[in-house]
């Protein structure tokens, strides 16, 4: 007898990208569901940078991170790759049908309770003869007062507790032939525990439940989320169950706080086509955090998917910032989960390490990833936002991160010394230090404690400035001013380091999320969007600092816009996601700003509006000038024509970081000096080069 094998060959985990369709000649690749232009579309029509200028306009070629040398642009990971072991999906459709009252599934949030229905459909695997539909809300179950864990929002249910305010219920047998069975209000409230839809006795074998006016759950906005749905007969029979042979479909589900495997695997590879040469890892939910790596007391593994995904960073240009955390409940006084309906970090998070053993058992955690990752890895941050309590896991405490921090530090230093050490990034930042000088010790941030603390035993200090500001605010307008202040104090504490803006964003919602909520007050089109985030881009870039944008990628289970990329209507098994401007905008600056770094020489701007930003930069490629006007940002904002006057001879190219197009600009000779007359500064960056 023949044997023929049939092993293949193994399935790659980040595949790459096919082209799935062209336009006007420029491919389209197709990243699982997502699809993105391999050129910069015209998110503004393409127009001279001068007035008067009839030189062509050309696109500039684009480059991938491996082809650049360095930039100061990266982005957050929604979370990271992971086997299935540990691709945790808790509220799957499948807890409607399990008989489990402490079961749930969740349909994805919207951002208004009307903006989208959600529905469950059932299927039995034959015509049943039945009387009553049944909607049972979860079992309720441990009290929800865990410290340093998300709470609910104002008026929010807990998951499995939320039925819609308006229910249509249908029938059929042939699934076409729709026979409605309800529709109309629910009459919900909290107290209540089900809903039932009683009526003559008919055959169905299907069941389609549509909710609408949708109920706000835990902190996600607004969805429909119940645990089971009970289809009886006349005596009482459910053929609703799994073990009967039904099944269930639902418009929707709420995955996790990031995204499934699949999706992990799909968009990993879009990080490195757009050209960023940073990535900033484990800060929120990651394999690479201590409650994930060590699961079992002594135990030490990283996810093997996840560490894959790191190499694959690492391998195609792209530099990793891994954050070392969080608490271990393996390692406080309860090691028992009570909410396991809901993920551990975030919902039921460990407290962080305080006593002797737990101490000793974080510096093995930091040794193993240490030991593990000091090849790959060129900066790791000691915690992520320690400064707020649902990332600490209890009240902050400037001591005990002080504490955690001394334990890491000298780890690091002895395993990876040619890896630079982070200070813990920090939610916000000291957005009036230099208008109102650094505050007396004892009336001190806890940022600015730890920095005090700790400025001569770290390399980087990161904080995150912006979620949602008004442009037109103090903390933005004078960002500026307080990054150099807090440069110049950190330095005379003995700082000899870098900066990084490790987290930033700006969001494009549609619909406006409903308040409350915890979203900044601003808000803002999706075009604005991309020139708050050109801005920022080239600000930190003009002045030293790492510049991530959070998240690259958003979580589409999570209805504020969190992402570069852009979320339509929910679907399941996978939302697609497609590429907001901003994506197209930082993909562009991440070519543009290759090999630029701060450097001061002479220039005078002349006709320069009040509110006209001007940033010097230098690369191999020549100097750079950044031009813009400051403020709220409007999608279409006509330029503001100035003269540039430059002590020396240069050839000059403007650059439009949304329109990705490059144009000569005309000049004149005065004396040994160089005029270029009637450049047009708008509400984004404007980069001109002097070669």
């Amino acid at each position: 007898m023949t044997i023929v094998s049939s092993r293949q060959p193994s399935i790659e985990l980040f595949p790459d990208p096919t082209v799935s369709a062209v336009c006007d000649g420029v491919p389209i690749l197709a990243y699982g569901d997502t699809h993105v232009l391999q050129a910069s579309p015209d998110l503004v029509e393409p127009q001279s940078l001068q007035a008067g200028n009839p030189s062509a306009c050309r696109k500039l070629p684009l480059k991938r991170s491996a082809e650049i040398g360095f930039n100061q642009l990266g982005g957050t990971t929604p979370r990271m790759p992971r086997t299935v072991a540990n691709d945790y999906r808790p509220l799957e459709p499948i807890h409607l049908i399990d008989g489990d009252p402490t079961t749930c599934w969740c349909s994805r949030s919207v951002a208004q309770p009307e903006a989208e229905p959600a529905w469950i459909r059932l299927d039995l695997p034959m015509e049943r003869e039945i009387t009553r539909i049944v909607l049972r809300k979860r079992v309720p179950g441990a009290p929800r007062n865990l410290p340093g864990s998300m709470r609910l929002d104002d008026g929010a249910v807990e998951v499995g507790m939320a039925l819609p305010q308006t229910l249509t219920i249908r029938v059929a047998r042939d699934a076409m032939h729709w026979e409605t069975v309800f529709s109309g209000e629910t009459g919900d409230s909290p107290e209540i525990r089900e809903f039932v839809c009683s009526f003559a006795a008919q055959r169905a074998k299907q069941i389609w439940i549509v909710g609408e006016r949708l109920t706000r759950v835990e902190n996600w906005h607004f969805s429909f989320s119940i645990a089971e749905v009970e289809v009886l007969d006349a005596a009482g029979n459910d053929w609703a169950l799994a073990r009967r042979g039904t099944g269930v479909t639902a418009s929707s589900t709420f995955h996790n706080p990031g995204q499934t495997r699949e999706e992990h695997h799909r968009m990993w590879p879009l990080f490195t086509d757009m050209g960023l040469k940073w990535a900033r890892i484990g800060y929120h939910d990651d394999p690479v955090n201590w409650h994930w790596v060590e699961q079992e007391k002594g135990v030490l593994a990283v996810d093997p998917e996840a560490d894959a995904a790191i190499t694959y960073l690492v391998e195609r240009g792209v530099d990793i910032v891994l954050a070392l955390g969080f608490g271990n409940r393996l390692y406080q006084g309860d090691p028992v989960r009570h909410l396991p309906q809901l993920w551990e970090w975030y919902y039921e998070n460990p407290e962080p390490p305080t006593t002797p053993e737990a101490l000793e058992g974080w510096g093995r955690y930091v040794r193993f990833m240490c030991r593990k990752y000091r090849d790959r890895v060129k900066v790791f941050e000691v915690w992520n936002e320690w400064n707020i309590a649902v990332y600490w896991g209890t009240s902050p405490n400037l001591e005990h991160y002080l504490a955690i921090a001394r334990v890491a530090i000298p780890i690091i230093r002895e395993e990876c010394p040619e890896a630079k050490v982070m200070l813990g990034s920090v939610s916000g930042f000291c957005h009036d230090i230099a208008r109102n000088g650094v505050p007396e010790p004892d009336k001190r941030s806890l940022f600015l404690g730890a920095v005090a603390a700790l400025a001569r035993d770290v390399d980087l200090i990161g904080w995150h400035p912006f979620y949602q500001t008004d442009p037109d605010s103090p903390s933005y307008r004078e960002y500026t001013a307080n990054v150099r202040a807090f440069k110049d104090w950190a330095a005379s504490l003995g700082f000899r380091g870098e900066c990084l803006a490790s987290e930033y964003n700006w969001g494009a919602n549609y619909p406006l999320p409903a308040k409350p909520h915890w979203w900044g007050t601003s808000e803002c089109s999706e075009l604005e969007k991309a020139k708050l985030v050109a801005q920022i881009s080239v600000l930190h870039t003009a002045l030293g600092i790492g510049s991530f944008f959070c998240e690259v990628w958003g979580n589409p289970t999570y209805p504020l816009d969190l992402s570069l990329m852009r979320r339509a209507f929910n679907a399941d098994p996978i939302t697609p996601l497609q590429p907001q401007a901003a994506y197209y905008a930082m993909r562009n600056l991440a070519t543009a700003l290759d090999g630029c770094q701060p450097t001061d020489f002479s220039y005078a701007v002349e006709g320069a509006p009040d509110d006209l930003q001007a940033y010097a930069m230098a690369s191999p490629d020549g100097r750079w000038l950044a031009l813009w006007r400051s403020g709220r940002p409007v999608d279409d904002k006509p330029g503001v024509p100035v003269d540039l006057r430059l002590p020396f001879s240069a050839r000059v190219v403007g650059y439009d970081c949304l329109s990705g197009c490059e144009q000569e600009l005309t000049t004149e000779a005065n004396g040994t000096g160089t005029w270029a007359k009637g450049v047009l500064v708008r509400d984004y960056p404007l980069l001109v080069r002097f070669a």
